[in-house]
């Protein structure tokens, strides 16, 4: 698979996972020398009408910020319902994240090669706070699973 059709797969992904959700935005960062992409880029994204992009967009220390820790350390999807009162304020996106981007709701998978996260799968809901169903966090589960294959 070459770069355009890498790229174009990982959209496919992002576009899935927001319509089986319902959600605002949906993205995927990986680490690919190939691509010339890492976590902090956004490499796809999907999203709604009127919601701000952040594909293109830098997040400096994606990598080693309280969230990836939480996904290495729990490798399991990281489900936030309201981020405006997290359960995990360590965690939970950073002021300017929810001002800028409007961000209410979140979950968040790593995508891992052996013990290594290579990506970051994200789901965002920006209309209040939102219950995830476990039919969401299996579909966001399903997406790192794709994201993984496809960098394999």
């Amino acid at each position: 698979m070459d770069e355009n059709e890498t790229i174009d797969a990982f959209r496919d992904i992002v576009d899935r996972l927001r319509a089986g959700t319902g959600a605002s935005r949906t993205t995927i960062r990986v680490d690919s020398a190939r691509l010339g992409l890492d976590v902090e880029t956004v490499a796809a994204e999907s999203r709604a009408d009127g919601v701000l992009a952040l594909e293109g967009q830098r997040t400096p220390g994606a990598r080693n910020g309280a969230a990836a820790r939480w996904l290495r350390e729990n490798r399991r999807p990281f489900v936030m319902e309201d981020c405006l009162n997290p359960w995990a304020p360590e965690v939970a996106p950073e002021n300017y994240v929810i001002e800028q981007y409007g961000i209410r709701a979140e979950m968040v998978c790593g995508v891992f090669r052996g013990d290594t996260m290579v990506g970051i799968v994200s789901v965002h809901y920006t209309l209040g706070t939102r219950a995830w169903s476990g039919d969401d966090v299996a579909l966001i589960e399903r997406a790192c699973d794709d994201v993984r294959t496809i960098l394999a």
